[in-house]
């Protein structure tokens, strides 16, 4: 087995970044999953949100994606971070 998938338990928590296509509705997301989430609105492409928080295991994080499959949404990317990491980074094209 490769030692890198090894060393990042599939049951623990863990913080995400995650970017999906469109606008979720921010309370139905921290109510659902606890996460915050934010309009990222971007000059040349569709608006898109992030979303950001602990997921409690690899289990939760797979429902999270067929939960936003079922309502449309297109997963863009998924971030693992450190808790101590900043959720929002600077670099990210909003228009104000």
């Amino acid at each position: 087995m490769n030692e890198l998938v090894s060393e990042i338990p599939l049951d623990l928590p863990a913080h995400y970044r995650i970017y999906v296509t469109g606008v979720l509705d921010s309370s139905w997301v921290e109510r659902y999953w606890g996460m915050t989430s934010s309009l990222v609105e971007l000059k040349d492409e569709p608006d898109q949100t992030v979303l950001v928080g602990e997921v409690t295991d690899q289990a939760a994080l797979i429902g999270i994606f067929n939960a936003l499959y079922g309502k449309g949404h297109t997963v863009i990317s998924v971030e693992r971070i450190p808790p101590d990491t900043d959720p929002h980074p600077a670099d990210t094209e909003e228009e104000a």
